[in-house]
C-alpha cells in the first residue's frame, strides 16, 4: 500500500515539488512500517482471478475439519453449518420448488417492521416462508423519520415490491420501551433513539399514568407505541402516494393500498393480538397538518383505509 502510495504521488508531481515532498512521503512510509512490517513485492502479488470462486458450504467446511474442540470460530461456524444443513433438507423435503422459486427473485406481499428482540423473528411468528415477507427491524420497532435505513426500506416496499400490506408489530416485555421508562442515561446512540420512544409517552401520559398497576402500564405503552407508529407509517409521503394512486383505479385495486396494520405479540404465549387504529379518527383531527394531496385523490385513498 506505501508502495502504491509513493508511486501515484510520485507521477503527480513535478521534478521541483518532489524534493519539497519527499519528506512527506518518507512520513507516509514510516506509517506503515510497524514492527514486523514488509512492503509487499508488486512482482510476486497473486494475479486477480477473471471469475467469480464460490465460497465453501458451511457444513462442507464443519464436515472437513477434523479437530475443532480448540477454536472457537471454528466450533461456531460447525454448529452453524450443522444448523444450515439441517434447515435445508427440512425446506426441500417439505418443498423441494423452493429454492428455484427464490432464485427466481422475490415478490412479497407484506413489509414487516418489528422489533430487533431474538424472540420475535418474524417468519416464526407466522409460519412464514423464504420470499414471502420484506423486514425491517429495530429497536422497539420504530417509525422515524430521521432514519434512513427504515425510510430506504419503505420506499422500496412501497414503490417498486408495491407490497399490499404493512405490518409493525411490537411485543410485550420489550426493553426498548422499559429502557424508555428509566430516568437513566443509556449514552448515545442509544439514547437519542430511545428518545422516540420517551416522546410516545409524552403524547399519551394522561392515560398512562392513570394506570395503576407498573406491568399493566408498561403493555399499554408498547400498545400505543405501535399505534404512533403505524400512524407515522400512514402519514409518510411514499404510504400517502401509493394510496392515493391505487385508491383512484377501482378497476384494478378493490381497495388503496398499502394496508397498515397494527399487532402485538406476547412471548409467554406466542400469541399475535391485532390492535384496532382509528384512521379515520385520526386523519379529520390533523388532515390540514398532514395530507400531502388534493381532496379528490385522497379521498378515495382514506376510503381504504382500515
Amino acid at each position: 500500500m506505501a508502495f502504491a502510495l509513493r508511486a501515484a504521488t510520485r507521477r503527480l508531481l513535478t521534478p521541483k515539488t518532489q524534493a519539497f515532498a519527499r519528506p512527506c512521503l518518507a512520513s507516509s512510509t514510516r506509517a506503515f512500517a510497524q514492527p514486523g512490517y514488509k512492503e509487499p513485492d508488486p512482482k510476486s502479488e497473486e494475479p486477480l482471478l477473471d471469475s467469480w470462486v464460490c465460497p465453501e458450504a458451511l457444513y462442507e467446511y464443519a464436515l472437513s475439519s477434523e479437530d475443532m474442540s480448540a477454536d472457537v470460530d471454528e466450533q461456531f461456524v460447525a454448529e452453524f453449518g450443522k444448523r444450515n444443513a439441517t434447515w435445508r433438507e427440512r425446506v426441500l423435503r417439505e418443498d423441494p420448488d423452493l429454492f428455484s422459486e427464490c432464485a427466481a427473485g422475490q415478490s412479497p406481499k407484506y413489509l414487516w417492521i418489528g422489533c430487533s428482540d431474538s424472540r420475535v423473528a418474524a417468519e416464526n411468528m407466522i409460519d412464514g416462508r423464504p420470499g414471502e415477507l420484506f423486514v425491517h427491524r429495530n429497536v422497539a420497532n420504530m417509525v422515524v423519520n430521521t432514519d434512513f435505513n427504515l425510510r430506504a426500506v419503505l420506499k422500496y416496499a412501497v414503490n417498486y415490491l408495491q407490497v399490499k400490506h404493512i405490518i409493525v408489530c411490537g411485543h410485550y416485555d420489550c426493553g426498548g420501551v422499559k429502557a424508555a421508562f428509566t430516568n437513566k442515561d443509556h449514552h448515545d446512540p442509544l439514547e437519542s433513539w430511545l428518545t422516540n420512544v420517551r416522546d410516545v409517552y409524552r403524547y399519551h401520559q394522561e392515560e398512562l399514568e392513570a394506570i395503576i398497576n407498573d406491568e399493566e402500564r408498561h403493555k399499554r405503552f408498547v400498545e400505543l407505541n405501535i399505534i404512533e407508529q403505524c400512524l407515522n407509517l400512514f402519514k409518510s409521503a411514499d404510504v400517502q402516494r401509493r394510496r392515493a394512486e391505487t385508491g383512484r383505479r377501482p378497476d384494478e385495486f378493490e381497495c388503496a393500498y398499502p394496508r397498515i396494520h397494527g399487532m402485538v405479540f406476547e412471548p409467554s404465549d406466542g400469541i399475535l393480538r391485532r390492535l384496532p387504529i382509528d384512521f379515520r379518527q385520526y386523519l379529520r383531527r390533523y388532515k390540514r397538518v398532514y395530507q400531502m394531496y388534493d381532496d379528490s385523490d385522497f379521498l378515495s385513498s382514506h376510503d381504504g383505509a382500515e
